[in-house]
């Protein structure tokens, strides 16, 4: 009887959550699922033209459906090969800045507040300023766009009730169209000496981003060796990521088990330990949205998983790790960032577990007061202090990733 009992509440537990999907899809369906940005004039665009002072800036817009299939090959080509352009036009390089937006956003070109026109803007201002001020020495800058179905409806209450129907959707865009998508963004810019990547996501993009780029970074963990593999881009930035922690914790683990630390070299072959991080993972401790309505969410969504329970005393469980995002999760926190009589301090904590150039920063209220506060001045500076740590303005250095301690390699031999 008491089994019975116990198949009968999870039948009954089964049928609520599948009638609460059932509910949610119903209402999710306000916002298309449509290709926004079809002709070249829409997805390839002239932002600035290097006037009075600033350099010349281009726009490109990708597109993936809710499948995590790219909506039109076109846009990625034009993309392409708008890099290649504004690499042999350039003088000192290409800064290409990549951004995949977050939750309740989409690619709408007609939508003068959402996530395309503020990233519009942000190229357009970076591009317009003084040559003493940019964090940068390229002469050309390209912005390229990312975007997939994170809104499907424009109504308050249900927005909410989309939180798991679009993470399962963020979770498809982070596949295969997306890891090639970003690979040849990045060995397109790298073409040129001289040129930068950056790759920066927003909450669930943070997660698109973490999801996509970890299975190029294993790849080049087990095949770099010691003597190290130039990584294809130069700062990858999470902002406030809805990613959890247990998929963060692989990586983590992975570049703590093979030693693996980030050096600056010059084309000449010289070398020096890079003072910054590869990827930072940047959560405000004031943003609720991670902090809050992500472990509810997912606590919900993993309820009937199941789970180990042979971590060690000073270890969090798969559960509790699978159900925070990373920038809350204390065991993986490897930096602190606040100011300090107007300056912006980043210290690491002492004896952290993290020690990896995957740093996951913690920051004050005073640098980010909420979930989408990333785009305020003091979180600017933060960047631009990320970014001079590992002196990515200098066209003679470029990243690359060491393996010091390497537990696997393809040389091993068995003894007879």
């Amino acid at each position: 009887m008491g089994i019975c009992r116990v198949r009968a509440v999870r039948e009954n537990r089964c049928t609520v959550y599948l009638a609460l999907l059932a509910a949610v899809a119903a209402l999710a369906g306000c916002v298309p699922n449509t290709l926004y940005n079809a002709r070249p004039d829409q997805y390839r665009e002239r932002v600035t033209t290097g006037e009075a002072g600033g350099v010349v800036a281009d726009l490109g817009v990708v597109e993936f459906d809710d499948q995590g299939v790219l909506w039109e090959r076109d846009q990625l080509e034009s993309t392409i090969e708008l890099i290649r352009q504004s690499n042999r036009e350039a003088r000192d390089g290409t800064l290409v800045i990549v951004y995949i937006h977050g939750w309740k956003n989409n690619a709408d070109p007609h939508d003068q507040e959402g996530a395309l026109a503020q990233f519009r803007e942000t190229v357009r201002r970076d591009a317009a300023r003084n040559p003493a001020d940019r964090p940068f020495a390229a002469d050309r800058v390209v912005g390229v766009f990312l975007g997939w179905r994170g809104d499907t409806s424009d109504v308050p209450l249900q927005e909410q009730l989309t939180f798991w129907d679009r993470r399962r959707a963020g979770e498809r865009v982070a596949s295969l169209h997306m890891q090639e998508t970003l690979l040849r963004i990045m060995d397109a810019t790298k073409a040129h000496p001289g040129s930068k990547c950056f790759i920066v996501g927003h909450s669930m993009g943070g997660m698109i981003i973490g999801k996509s780029v970890a299975p190029v970074l294993t790849t080049l963990v087990l095949s770099g060796g010691e003597d190290g593999t130039r990584l294809p881009a130069d700062l990858v930035i999470l902002q406030n990521p809805a990613l959890e922690a247990l998929a963060s914790w692989q990586l983590i683990d992975l570049f703590k088990r093979f030693g693996v630390r980030l050096e600056l070299r010059t084309h000449d072959g010289a070398a020096k330990q890079a003072d910054g991080p590869f990827i930072a993972s940047i959560t405000s401790e004031a943003d609720t949205a991670t902090g809050r309505a992500y472990p509810f969410g997912r606590t919900i969504a993993s309820w009937n998983l199941s789970f180990r329970r042979d971590h060690g005393p000073d270890e969090p469980s798969q559960r509790y790790l699978a159900t925070r995002a990373i920038g809350h999760d204390d065991y993986l926190t490897s930096h602190r960032a606040y100011l300090r009589e107007g300056e912006i301090v980043i210290e690491r904590i002492p004896g952290a577990f993290n020690d990896t150039p995957f740093w996951v920063i913690r920051v004050s209220e005073e640098i980010s007061k909420d979930h989408n506060d990333v785009s305020n001045p003091v979180y600017g500076r933060l960047i631009e202090q990320l970014i001079q740590m590992n002196e990515v303005y200098r066209t003679d250095l470029e990243s690359w990733m060491v393996v010091r301690q390497p537990e696997w390699t393809t040389d091993q031999t068995t003894e007879p």
